[in-house]
């Protein structure tokens, strides 16, 4: 199909959300031009160089590998376009009694460590894993619509998981009779976000499904790889990427999209736009309206959403590996610090024996606030003196240390953080729709729109947001 619009569509930053919509609508027939503050593509899942190594800026691994399958297929790309290498053994907890628990690829190994510490825990670890792979084989197919409802639910045959997907992470590792130890290494990841496990949504409990099932994985180069393929791929579609412009403002004129206004005072006229910018931001920072007190009554509400902070990370020079997960945690009450080492997974990173590593220390967005620049920077001095993660390490180097502050002002971030945190409640009321309910010609992608924050959801965002506005704006004859 060729498309026709007045104006080209522009879409607002090229992280993996905007890459892949820009894509999706370029290879439809529409002129897409991207415009992106920074000099590079990719926003947090970027890379980051310091000290003459390479790092990643944000997610520490590739979980969705279907996921982002299916995205890549929908923009024509083969799903050996991004060679990937399965971590075998995932991450590690050091608990705050000393004892550790260990998750690996293989469901065996991972059960049998258990059993030797939680005798009948290894059992009940391999039911609930099978029931999370039962229960996210029934779902995911949800995850492949803009705006899932009650009928998408009927047609899937997904009804018997409408219990599961109203309760927290809590309730479900409760129910499946886990040691405490356990529930506390599988919820890890709400520690990321900032969150208790029980305001955690359900579909956290897919992750030891999906890195046993499917397997995780680190692609060649790392996480910035899938960015750097996407932006290679829209380039080849046609599409129009323009660095190191930062967009000001979305004009609406008559609850439409009219332009985009940069910080340069560039004025560019649009029909539609697609932003990947932060979903909240773009709506109570962007958006410039006539009065539209549905637009208001939106941002009021969106402004009390509880937000995710990227945290603090150190970014090392370490002589010397600590085998063999790929990334060891720390639990530290509501919190954790992560030791993340891809030296163990692409070894050809070292020079002269030295390996990069990270140091990443997670705060729920309030705390950020409260320590402030000063109190962050105390923080990481504090968390480099601990003794759990240089063993093995014989020597270490501080290349860069950067602060939620610091990651708000080198990407762009809304209010220094990532987006809403993924509660339950946020869940069930579902994530910022990909087509504007208040602005007719916007459209929003990435990790704040459904289904969710990980990098194939991004690419999936993508490809619905871009769906949402080739459907709006279908010529007649089509």
């Amino acid at each position: 199909m060729s498309a026709s619009l007045a104006h080209p569509i522009i879409v607002i930053g090229a992280g993996v959300g905007g890459l892949s919509a820009a894509i999706r609508l370029a290879r439809q027939g529409y002129r897409v031009q991207v415009l992106e503050a920074r000099p590079q593509a990719g926003g947090l899942a970027s890379g980051f160089t310091a000290g003459g190594f390479t790092f990643d800026a944000g997610p520490y691994i590739l979980l969705d590998k279907p996921g982002l399958e299916w995205a890549f297929a929908q923009l024509g790309i083969a799903p050996d376009a991004l060679p990937l290498t399965p971590i075998e053994h995932v991450y590690h907890v050091l608990h705050e009694d000393g004892r550790a628990t260990a998750f690996d690829r293989s469901l065996a190994t991972t059960a049998a460590g258990f059993e030797a510490q939680f005798p009948g825990s290894g059992a009940l670890y391999k039911a609930f894993v099978e029931k999370m792979l039962a229960t996210h084989h029934n779902v995911q197919p949800l995850t492949f619509h803009s705006h899932p409802g009650v009928w998408d639910v009927l047609r899937n045959g997904s009804l018997g998981s409408v219990p599961f997907m109203l309760s927290s992470l809590a309730s479900v590792l409760d129910k499946a009779q886990l040691p405490p130890a356990l529930q506390a290494s599988i919820g890890i990841w709400t520690h990321i976000a900032g969150q208790p496990m029980t305001q955690a949504p359900a579909p956290m409990a897919f992750v030891p499904g999906l890195f046993h099932g499917v397997g995780s994985y680190y692609p060649k180069g790392g996480m910035r790889a899938v960015p750097e393929l996407l932006e290679a791929e829209a380039r080849a579609a046609g599409v129009d990427i323009q660095y190191n412009t930062k967009v000001q403002a979305i004009e609406a004129f008559s609850g439409a999209v009219t332009a985009v206004m940069t910080t340069d005072g560039d004025l560019m006229p649009a029909t539609a736009v697609v932003s990947d910018a932060a979903g909240i931001g773009t709506y109570v920072e962007l958006v410039e309206a006539k009065p539209n007190k549905m637009l208001q009554q939106q941002k009021q509400e969106l402004q009390k959403l509880p937000l995710q902070s990227p945290g603090t990370c150190a970014y090392l020079a370490v002589r010397g590996r600590q085998p063999p997960y790929y990334i060891r945690f720390k639990l530290r009450g509501a919190g954790c610090t992560a030791f993340v080492q891809p030296g163990l997974l692409a070894p050809e990173l070292a020079q002269d024996g030295w390996y990069p590593a990270r140091l990443i220390s997670p705060l729920a967005h309030p705390e950020a606030d409260a320590l402030g620049a000063e109190g962050q920077r105390e923080l990481i001095d504090q968390q480099l003196a601990e003794p759990w993660w240089q063993e093995g390490i014989s020597e270490y180097k501080v290349l860069h240390r950067r602060t939620t502050f610091e990651w708000g002002r080198d990407y762009n971030l809304y209010r220094d953080s990532m987006n809403p945190v993924m509660t339950s409640r946020l869940m069930l009321k579902g994530r910022l729709a990909h087509r504007s309910p208040t602005i007719k010609g916007l459209y929003l992608t990435g990790s704040s729109t459904h289904p969710g924050q990980w990098v194939s959801f991004c690419a999936i965002a993508g490809v619905l947001a871009a769906d949402c506005l080739a459907h709006d704006y279908r010529p007649a004859h089509a």
